[in-house]
Parts: structure tokens; sequence; C-alpha cells
């Protein structure tokens, strides 16, 4: 079985505002609408989650309503708790440790179903994949405003969403990390990473950016 988990539990605190602008809308539709479409459009995946913040779950329910395929949850305190949380939900929806979900963030609107499938397919092949697209820009390593460090930029790449694992290679993983390793995980790949873990990467699609400021949700429309 193939889950997908999408992460909306973000507060906005760089976009501003009251609303989370995963809920704010881009053409007349919620941009996390945008985001739980494009995965049921892949009839692969058997089930939909979506982890919100505990004072948005109901507003969130209410959305998603009309989809079969789609379960709201409650997050975490952080991204990996929400993860985790996620991982949970599949498997008390029958999931087991060779199954795979796919994680999402609830911000990236415009994932195609084509990157979708072939992150998914990377995972069931060898456990754990993330998406990327590589560098165009020298990326420098920089501590309290002195560069330190430039990588060489063909070994640089930005890692978007979807992240895809199986179940069991998560608990193994999670469990090998210190308490302070879970809290500061912000992205399941370098968890993976960190706790000894191959992460095979797919190519991903430059236009699944992440809507993070105004300017964000502005370009969007205009895509």
């Amino acid at each position: 079985m193939v889950f997908a988990g999408i992460c909306a539990g973000g507060r906005s605190e760089r976009f501003g505002g009251d609303t989370p602008k995963q809920f704010l809308p881009l053409k007349g539709k919620p941009v996390i609408l945008h985001s739980v479409e494009a995965f049921l459009q892949c009839e692969e995946i058997g089930r939909v989650f979506v982890a919100v913040g505990d004072e948005w779950a109901e507003h969130c329910r209410e959305l998603t309503e009309a989809y079969e395929r789609v379960e709201v949850i409650v997050g975490g305190a952080d991204r990996g708790e929400t993860v985790e949380r996620l991982v949970n939900a599949a498997f008390a929806a029958g999931g087991s440790d060779g199954d795979v979900i796919a994680t999402h963030d609830a911000a990236r609107p415009f994932v195609s179903s084509d990157v979708i499938r072939r992150c998914i397919g990377a995972a069931e092949r060898y456990g754990v994949s993330g998406t990327a697209v590589a560098a165009t820009d020298t990326v420098l390593q920089c501590r309290n405003g002195v560069v330190v460090a430039a990588p060489d930029r063909r070994e640089m790449f930005l890692a978007q969403t979807p992240q895809c694992f199986m179940l069991g290679r998560f608990r193994e993983m999670w469990s090998r990390l210190s308490a302070e390793e879970r809290k500061t995980a912000t992205d399941v790949c370098g968890a993976f990473c960190r706790a000894g873990a191959e992460v095979r990467i797919v190519e991903g699609d430059r236009k699944c950016f992440k809507i993070t400021t105004a300017d964000d949700l502005e370009l969007a429309e205009h895509i």
C-alpha cells in the first residue's frame, strides 16, 4: 500500500498575517487543496493524510470532506513529530513496514504526478528517496556573516518534496536519533542521512517551489 502525508502545520511566521499560507486562496482554491488534489490524482495512493495544527483541524476537515481518501490529523510541535504522526496514522490504517509514504509540503502546490510517482518508485526500490533540483548559483556556507566554505556547485542540490520512504525504515531511523536531533529535524531526508541511511534522489521540478512569502503567492497566481 502507498500513503501520502501532507505536512500543513506551519504557522507562516515569515509570511505574516493571521491565516497560515496553506489556507490562503490560490486562483479561488486554498493552496492546500492544490497539493492534496495532486496526490489524489495518483490512483496507487490509497490514503492521503493531512497533518495540521490543532486550531486549524476542523477547518481543514471542512475543506476536505468531499474527498473520500483524505483524512485530517493533528500534527506535532515540529516537523519531525508531525512526520512521526503521519507514519503512525499510516500504520493505524493498515500499513506495514514495507509500505511507502510520500510526505509533502502543503505550500508546494505545483507538484506533478510524474514527480510523485518517480519518487515513490525510488522509495519502493531503495527504501528512501527525496526530490531535489540542481543548484544553479554558487552556494556559500557562512558563519556570523563570514564565508567559511564554497562547496562545489556541481554537488549542490536544493531539496524539495515529496520525500518518500518505507514506514519501517522511518521507525528504525527515528529510534537512532537523540531527542535533540529529532527536534531539529526540518527535513526527512536529512534525518535519514544523519542516522546513516542512504537516500536516493530523483529530479524535481523548479516550478514546485514552496510558498513562503507574499511575493511567492503572487508568483504562484501568475503561474
